[in-house]
């Protein structure tokens, strides 16, 4: 009796642990994603001067060198990915790479660029990992910074009215685009902004985007006619209700790296 409620014992133990995917004690590493190890990850250059390179279609092209360190507890990382965003939200990358790899270990290796004239600003990379399974690593972030000239924008010429006439009580408002005309040593890519500054207090950007953004809340469309020639535009209303009088407006334009060209002022006097 005694030999027979022993091989019972013995054949559910043996039962239980057959029920089980692993053995107790023994973690199951195949759930475990993959790791990129930031201390061992590296970008290089740091910097980049494009204005020696050739333009070629609006575009310089070079590359960066990526390395990555990475693993995983069973060993199946099977892809590396590194993304260059651009400096501008919105825009895409100006590089991307997808590579296969095996195991464990560290990987360097060029990621080609495409990098917009005149486009200067610090990038952010970005690296992660995958393995067999699809399981997704951690991110891992490094910069670079893209140097263009050392000139600033210049305003080439403003076209807006010297005199308005409102409209009469219960006429509908009247459209007054005002239009500025700049360049970049570096290119029109690298203009980061044009403000105008009404009365000395409210700042309003102008827009080159052919009329189909909206770069000042709640003030619609910009009235823009074609996208990316340089010429920045912003369209205000005039109704009867504006006070009469001089409207001062003082332009200005910035770079990717904070210089600004000259200020020019104009007057708008309003009958």
């Amino acid at each position: 009796m005694t030999l027979f409620r022993n091989y019972i014992f013995i054949v559910i133990c043996a039962l239980c642990v057959a029920a089980c995917d692993t053995a107790p004690g023994v973690e199951d590493l195949s759930d475990t994603p993959p790791q990129i190890h930031p201390a061992s990850s590296f970008v290089a250059p740091r910097a980049l001067d494009i204005v020696p390179l050739t333009v070629k279609d609006g575009f310089v092209e070079s590359s960066l060198t990526v390395s990555v360190s990475f693993s995983d507890a069973d060993r199946d990382v099977s892809t590396l990915f590194v993304v260059v965003q651009s400096s501008i939200a919105g825009e895409d990358p100006i590089g991307e790479l997808e590579t296969n790899v095996s195991g464990n270990g560290e990987a360097t290796f060029q990621v080609p660029l495409r990098i917009p004239e005149g486009a200067a600003g610090v990038y952010q990379v970005v690296a992660f990992a995958s393995d067999t399974r699809g399981a997704i690593s951690n991110q891992v972030f490094g910069t670079f910074e893209v140097l263009a000239g050392n000139e600033p924008p210049v305003i080439i010429q403003i076209d807006i009215p010297d005199t308005i006439t409102r409209p009469a009580a219960g006429q509908p408002a009247i459209s007054v685009p005002m239009v500025v005309q700049v360049s970049d040593p570096d290119g029109l890519q690298n203009v980061q902004k044009v403000e105008v500054q009404v009365n000395g207090a409210v700042s309003l950007q102008l827009c080159d985007d052919g009329g189909v953004g909206t770069c000042n809340a709640g003030f619609g469309v910009s009235g823009d006619v074609t996208a990316n020639d340089g010429a920045f535009t912003l369209t205000i209303q005039l109704d009867a209700n504006n006070a009469p009088g001089d409207n001062f407006f003082a332009f200005v334009v910035e770079d990717r790296a904070g210089l600004r060209s000259d200020v020019q002022t104009r007057t708008i006097t309003v009958n």
